[in-house]
């Protein structure tokens, strides 16, 4: 690993403090562990911003979907808690530091990255369970969070990989062997300049 290539990355607080977690979404501290000892033994250093969820309603909040946080007040806080971590992210880059990724919560209705069609409750707003069976050719939208970082970080001209956590997934499952491919690429771009196209095979090994 090259000494030269200073690596950060920005995450959702609830990765480092799984306690922010609405309980649909569950505690899963084996997983984060999993991921901070990833970031610790490859150096890169973590900005993570604080739980718009948390800091807005509380830990004693009922899950939602995307909907109900879907609107000018809660974006306008999110805004807010993005100022500190945003400014973080520009001085360690003028510094040379290298933004790697940022990673979100999946299924989060604020940082998600996939938030696609989800059943409704009984007064027609969003629930937080997603249609098991929904149509491929549904919106698939951000959480507003994840929604907005990806707004500031494009009017810094920065372009970064946006990855979800898999937080519900079993060891070993297709969808969570992708998630830390994605994050190996990421963050060590260098070990696949000579994979054109990964295969499953590489995954394997």
């Amino acid at each position: 690993m090259s000494k030269k290539d200073r690596k950060i990355i920005m995450i959702a607080q609830c990765l480092v403090n799984p306690y922010c977690r609405v309980h649909l979404l569950g505690q899963n501290f084996p997983l984060s562990h999993e991921l901070m000892n990833y970031l610790m033994q490859q150096r890169v250093g973590i900005v993570q911003y604080p739980c718009p969820e948390t800091t807005a309603m509380g830990l004693m909040r009922n899950p939602q979907g995307r909907q109900q946080y879907d609107n000018i007040f809660f974006r306008q806080h999110c805004k807010e808690l993005l100022k500190v971590p945003m400014l973080m992210v520009r001085e360690f880059i003028k510094n040379k530091y290298r933004l790697t990724c940022f990673i979100g919560l999946e299924n989060s209705p604020t940082c998600g990255i996939h938030w696609g069609k989800h059943k409704v409750n009984k007064y027609m707003t969003e629930s937080p369970n997603p249609l098991e069976d929904a149509d491929p050719g549904d919106p698939v939208l951000m959480g507003i969070m994840a929604e907005i970082l990806s707004e500031e970080l494009l009017a810094d001209g920065i372009t970064v990989p946006f990855l979800e956590f898999p937080t519900k997934e079993t060891v070993g499952s297709p969808k969570r062997n992708q998630f830390w491919k994605d994050l190996e690429r990421a963050v060590s771009p260098s070990l696949f300049t000579d994979k054109i196209s990964p295969t499953a095979e590489d995954s394997a090994e």
